[in-house]
């Protein structure tokens, strides 16, 4: 089927995956609200690229384990979330707010298409703009493993799967989305 295949095509572990070292400066982390799993990806912006420090993975996790996690390990920073979490839950807070109430800065976000946010990652991936460190295992895994299926990415073959790499594809399509070519129209008259 055509609309099937392998989702972040442009991945290639000896090219993509290499040490990466925190450098002085803001703190990204881009967030997927699950409860089984929770991710998050933690990165930085240098150089024109886009570098992957971390990843956390967190099974039967909420938002406030997520939070004491990233104040644990001091990743404290920006955060991309997926939208959805500004949904307020049964705890009368969004995750958003949560977020905020543990001192982190929740970037106002809006999620793109799927379909825009993998092409996204691809971009850079091709461009050879995106390193990630050879210890995000579960990021690593997503790239290599998540596909597409009937024009959707595939999360009943594997649910473990997607979680994190959408994590990325927020932090990515936040800081630099694909543009749009403009087209300059001619009219005749």
């Amino acid at each position: 089927d055509a609309s099937d295949g392998q989702a972040y095509y442009a991945f290639d572990r000896d090219n993509h995956v290499v040490d990466t070292e925190l450098k002085p400066g803001t703190i990204f982390i881009g967030m997927d609200f699950n409860a089984n799993p929770m991710t998050s990806v933690i990165g930085q912006f240098y150089d024109g690229v886009f570098w992957i420090h971390d990843e956390v993975y967190l099974k039967n996790s909420d938002t406030f384990k997520m939070s004491n996690y990233l104040i644990k390990h001091d990743y404290v920073g920006d955060v991309i979330p997926d939208s959805t979490g500004r949904n307020r839950k049964t705890s009368g807070k969004s995750d958003h707010q949560i977020l905020k109430d543990n001192g982190f800065n929740v970037l106002p976000t809006h999620n793109p298409f799927v379909t825009d946010r993998v092409n996204n990652v691809n971009r850079l991936l091709t461009e050879n703009r995106l390193r990630i460190n050879p210890k995000c295992r579960k990021l690593i895994n997503d790239l290599e493993k998540v596909s597409w299926k009937d024009n959707q990415l595939d999360k009943k073959s594997d649910p473990e799967l997607t979680h994190i790499s959408d994590a990325l594809g927020y932090f990515l399509y936040k800081l630099e989305p694909m543009s749009e070519k403009r087209v300059q129209r001619t009219i005749q008259l």
